[in-house]
């Protein structure tokens, strides 16, 4: 099942989308480390604090003009709580949101508005073959599926040491979440370089053309 989720994925999400938040992901979290710490009238204490926050604003904005550029549907949604906003992006019935996390893995912290979300993948749950029924049920391309955009890295604590960012430990993950939300789809959790990868066949440059000898012959002149 997981395999046919992963082509309804790439038939609906352009890869031009992934590329971008891929491409993008870095800078981000290098200019939130800026904007937190450096020049700043508070202390480091109050940057270790606020730098989450300014993470979280520079990625969500990047990730609607991300689906924009791509020609996808965004739309801004208030929390339950009335807390704070978030960018859904729409894609051919799959809808996606962004999430900072601290490891590839790990689910995003609890909260109503995800639960919510994570509802209309309650029929995954169910999903059988259809072959073993009576009556055909709904075709994958027919039904929402909400995915998660997991993404984070390894980040210093302190504006001190070597490094704010570890280029080496970036990650950006789409995963789809089980409809109780508490843990994600086995088989459907993929990096971002796997699904551009998929894309390959479809999206890869024109080949180079092939380098021709150079078979010339000098044409030597004899002295009269």
């Amino acid at each position: 099942m997981s395999k046919v989720l992963l082509q309804r994925f790439l038939d609906s999400v352009p890869a031009e989308f992934v590329k971008h938040l891929l491409e993008r992901q870095l800078s981000i979290y290098q200019q939130a480390m800026h904007l937190a710490f450096d020049e700043q009238p508070w202390s480091e204490i109050e940057a270790i604090t606020l730098m989450p926050y300014i993470r979280r604003a520079l990625f969500e904005s990047e990730f609607r003009k991300a689906a924009i550029q791509s020609g996808l549907k965004t739309h801004n949604s208030d929390h339950v709580a009335k807390n704070s906003t978030c960018v859904l992006v729409k894609a051919g019935g799959i809808i996606l949101t962004g999430h900072c996390v601290e490891g590839p893995e790990e689910f995003v912290r609890e909260a109503e508005s995800r639960k919510q979300n994570a509802g209309v993948n309650k029929w995954l749950n169910h999903y059988v073959d259809s072959r073993w029924l009576t009556a055909p049920i709904p075709k994958l391309d027919e039904r929402p599926i909400y995915i998660n955009v997991l993404h984070g890295a390894w980040f210093s604590s302190r504006r001190t040491g070597a490094g704010t960012v570890d280029p080496a430990s970036c990650f950006i993950r789409f995963a789809i979440p089980a409809a109780d939300s508490n843990k994600y789809l086995a088989g459907c959790n993929w990096s971002a370089q796997e699904l551009l990868a998929m894309y390959a066949p479809a999206t890869a440059a024109e080949p180079t053309a092939k380098s021709i000898p150079d078979e010339a012959k000098p044409s030597i002149k004899k002295k009269a």
